[in-house]
């Protein structure tokens, strides 16, 4: 009987386990509309680099405003020059006069350890023209670029609309990284009405990236799925070809999500329209003002482009830090996640922290785990009895099991004793598997030697051969109970959960195995205490 419930709680792990790799997850049907945007491609030409360090360098005349004469028609087209904006944390690229960022680095992340110098781009695609930007209607014929003002931490870009309308456009950049809302961009649209008559003024919000083209060998790409936070529920919008499709509601956010990044508009309203275009993604979100004669008026967008993490996703609110799942036992998955952290101020190896996580777990189910050997003990003591029953009773099964539970009772034996311990490890076991496969604190986390991500597989395949050894060595140790026969079954599942965990992320294995040694260690001292 133990050896059967033994196998049941082992195979629960792989199924709660494989759980996660099957769930679908739902998405909402939208209404669809026939608005069409095609994408358009903009010339570019010097590169303007403003930055030789972290920190952006700027002229004693940057601040000043350089004119460019006015443009009447807004269909000539006007060569784009490229701006580089640096600090720790970003590097933006935008285009002038157009006054949009068409690309997105993450200084802190790259993509692979073979490469640090290949940061993670949140554009995640080639040749868009924007990825940011705030455009006014097409009904506005006339757009003129007046100037540009750069500071530290922010860029401004001035036009004149039809003579009517001085439109600024403000990037600001966090300045402080001991703020929780640094990876936080904000713009921030100034319209006045330099006219005698009210102004109906309109524009959009333009947020653009691409999916995951799904190249092979490719690596420098994030697997990018569309998300929109409508009513407090989270929708993946369908394919929609060159169609649009129009969201409306309460938005908390809406953007492009990853297993690690997000890169999303924070509360921007209460409408979107999502268009896709092959594997390019635009969301528009419009915007209408009534501007009196003399007067001005303005609005701002948050915009979330940085790692989930939940010190930096919680301070932001809007329900993004939805977007950071832990699961059903997310209970355990944040406070073990916590609890690496802490490790990592001392060690400043997540590798260690997690054998240090290990050595924890183990001193507090210690107990149990004395327990557990000391009842498979008593158990192993009653077997010639229980083989006695066997033979005496081997015709009548309801017989036989209601003589062997009054043996039990009567050795005050409990026959499940020597499994809580791993029964009670399900839940950290399971914790620890999404804190390790969702954390971006374990990506391209390095161990020692041959092992430079921990959030990936053992590229060798040696981290899953020790634990399927560790797990082998400590069942030959256990006291041998029951039927000979299950015994030997037992010693399949090592093989089994070898091939299992094969694929799994290194920390996980790195846990399993040293929670295995460990496990050997105790069962060696206590079998010499029982000796």
């Amino acid at each position: 009987m133990e050896k059967r419930v033994l196998i049941a709680v082992i195979l629960s792990i792989a199924l709660v386990v494989m759980w996660g790799y099957f769930m679908p997850h739902p998405a909402q049907t939208p209404t669809q509309t026939n608005v069409k945007t095609p994408l358009k491609n903009a010339n570019s030409s010097k590169k303007i680099n403003l930055s030789k360090s972290d920190n952006i360098n700027i002229n004693s005349n940057s601040n000043t405003v350089n004119s460019i004469k006015n443009k009447k028609n807004s269909n000539t087209k006007i060569p784009q020059k490229k701006l580089i904006f640096n600090n720790k944390l970003l590097k933006a690229g935008f285009y002038i006069p157009a006054g949009s960022i068409y690309s997105l680095r993450l200084k802190k992340y790259y993509y692979s350890p073979n490469n640090i110098n290949d940061k993670v781009n949140l554009e995640n695609a080639s040749k868009i023209n924007q990825i940011i930007n705030f455009k006014p209607s097409s009904r506005f014929s006339s757009i003129a670029f007046v100037g540009k003002k750069i500071s530290k931490d922010s860029l401004k870009f001035i036009y004149k609309i039809n003579n009517k309308i001085l439109l600024t456009k403000e990037y600001k950049f966090s300045k402080n990284l001991n703020n929780n809302k640094r990876y936080l961009i904000k713009l921030v649209v100034s319209a006045k009405n330099i006219s005698k008559l009210p102004v109906l003024f309109s524009g959009d919000l333009n947020l653009s990236a691409g999916l995951n083209p799904n190249i092979k060998g490719k690596i420098n790409y994030l697997n990018y799925s569309s998300i929109i936070d409508i009513n407090n529920k989270t929708i993946t919008p369908a394919p929609t070809g060159i169609k649009s499709v129009k969201y409306a509601g309460n938005i908390s956010f809406a953007g492009f999500n990853s297993k690690y990044f997000l890169f999303s508009v924070i509360n921007p309203g209460n409408n979107v329209i999502y268009n896709q275009h092959n594997n390019i993604i635009i969301y528009k979100f419009h915007k209408k003002l009534l501007i009196a004669p003399g007067k001005s008026k303005q609005f701002m967008y948050n915009i979330y482009a940085g790692p989930k993490k939940l010190s930096l996703l919680n301070p932001v609110g809007h329900n993004i830090a939805s977007t950071l799942s832990y699961g059903f036992f997310s209970f355990l998955s944040i406070p073990l996640l916590h609890i690496l952290e802490f490790f990592y101020k001392f060690v400043h190896n997540y590798g260690l922290a997690i054998i240090l996580l290990v050595l924890c777990i183990r001193i507090v189910f210690y107990p149990l785990t004395y327990t557990g050997f000391k009842s498979m003990k008593q158990m192993q003591k009653l077997t010639p009895k229980i083989n006695e029953l066997r033979e005496k009773y081997k015709d009548n099964k309801a017989d036989l099991n209601k003589r062997i539970m009054e043996l039990y009772k009567e050795s005050k034996v409990n026959p499940l004793g020597g499994c809580l311990p791993m029964i009670l490890q399900i839940p950290v076991f399971y914790g620890l598997y999404t804190t390790l496969g969702t954390s971006i604190q374990l990506r391209n986390a390095p161990l020692i030697l041959w092992i430079h991500n921990l959030a990936a597989p053992d590229p060798y395949y040696i981290l899953p051969i020790l634990m399927g050894l560790s797990m082998l060595i400590s069942q030959k140790m256990n006291p041998m109970v029951g039927d000979p026969a299950q015994a030997k079954i037992m010693l399949i599942l090592p093989v089994v959960f070898t091939f299992i965990f094969i694929n799994f992320p290194a920390g996980l294995l790195l846990y399993w195995t040293v929670n295995n040694i460990l496990t050997i260690v105790q069962q060696y001292i206590i079998n010499k205490k029982f000796a």
